[in-house]
């Protein structure tokens, strides 16, 4: 009886034990992979792409302090008109003004200690003249009245770096305009440099549009090709010349301006755009290609992981032989066996095998 129990308890908990097993395989069977990807491209003729952005004033100018200091005037706010001249923010005062005040004592104990100088070289010239003065005390008078004159010459140099100075802690309209954007506040400390302020000239007619191209694109970008800027609130196209292109990326983009040939007075900057594009030459054969890491190779010969979709962001790995041609820069030339825009693995191919789910990784 006793036997009969602990053959019962055994048997328990080895189902048990292999339950769990079951599930552990199941769960690691059900474990969906991320991997990176690529696109399979039709390249070669002219292709266009377009790219979001933002319209810009060409003729935006960036104001700033020349000193840091607290602010403690700021008369402007977004979108305010201004006269040139006009006094748009300005720094405490109170050091550079008293240092002002000393920069002037100075000049006037300088031209006082040059004035007495120059009386005393004089009346001792006359007496060497006359030969009632030594040379001794003609050479140091002579001395005296130069150190003098070089005092009050430097104390004039810095009287006028302290009115510099003054000068550094006021902002001054260029011209006339629009205030675009304050990026500062009333009792706020700014510094030397800091933009404080971005100016439009009124009512200029140089409307730029700014957006962001990726490495890829960004080698086929050139300074005047032509452009085309859709502005989705205004329903409507305009042409464009691309003016600048970024040399260095900022966030996986280029910068690239394209100045709108024919702007209308309802743009204004901020607005959001679409700038299309047109890339290589009309005359050029097109080709499919798909991206080097791409493509594995064993004894069967060249493949690649085509993704398909399934549900809830998840793919399946389909192992496709391919016969590919040629190497170009944007990847292989493709003979046969695949079509435009399949997604394909781009790493780990070693790792995949076919049917496997995968979720794709953000670039």
């Amino acid at each position: 009886m006793r036997l009969l129990k602990y053959t019962t308890l055994a048997l328990v908990m080895a189902f048990s034990i292999q339950g769990c097993k079951n599930t552990e395989t199941e769960e690691k069977q059900e474990k969906v992979k991320p991997v990176r990807y690529g696109r399979v491209e039709m390249l070669g003729g002219q292709s266009t792409r377009s790219f979001n952005g933002i319209t810009e004033s060409g003729s935006e100018t960036n104001l700033s302090f020349r000193a840091g200091g607290l602010i403690n005037k700021l008369n402007v706010s977004v979108g305010q008109h201004v006269k040139k001249g006009q006094l748009l923010a300005q720094l405490d005062q109170k050091d550079v003004l008293l240092g002002l005040d000393q920069a002037k004592l100075d000049v006037k104990n300088a031209k006082v200690q040059l004035e007495t100088a120059k009386s005393s070289f004089d009346r001792i010239k006359e007496l060497f003249q006359t030969s009632n003065a030594s040379l001794s005390d003609y050479e140091q008078a002579k001395s005296t009245f130069s150190n003098a004159q070089s005092a009050y010459e430097i104390s004039l140099k810095r009287l006028d770096l302290q009115k510099s100075q003054v000068s550094y802690t006021s902002i001054y309209a260029p011209m006339s305009g629009i205030v675009s954007s304050v990026n500062i506040e009333l009792n706020e400390v700014a510094r030397a440099g800091q933009p404080i302020l971005t100016m439009s000239q009124e009512d200029s007619k140089e409307i730029e549009a700014r957006a962001g191209v990726p490495e890829k694109y960004i080698s086929q970008v050139e300074i005047g090709s032509a452009a085309s800027i859709r502005i989705p609130t205004l329903s409507q196209y305009f042409d464009g010349v691309i003016t600048e292109v970024g040399y260095t990326s900022s966030g996986g983009t280029y910068p690239v301006i394209t100045s709108i040939s024919n702007p209308t007075e309802e743009i204004r900057p901020g607005m959001p755009v679409e700038i299309v594009f047109s890339f290589g030459d009309e005359d050029a054969p097109k080709q499919l290609v798909v991206p080097v890491k791409a493509v594995g190779e064993n004894d069967e010969g060249k493949f690649v992981y085509v993704l398909d979709p399934l549900e809830n962001n998840v793919y399946s790995a389909k192992k496709v032989t391919v016969e590919i041609g040629n190497l170009t820069s944007p990847g292989f030339i493709v003979r046969s066996g695949l079509s435009e825009d399949q997604l394909v693995a781009t790493a780990g191919l070693r790792t995949l095998y076919d049917g496997m789910k995968v979720t794709l990784l953000n670039k």
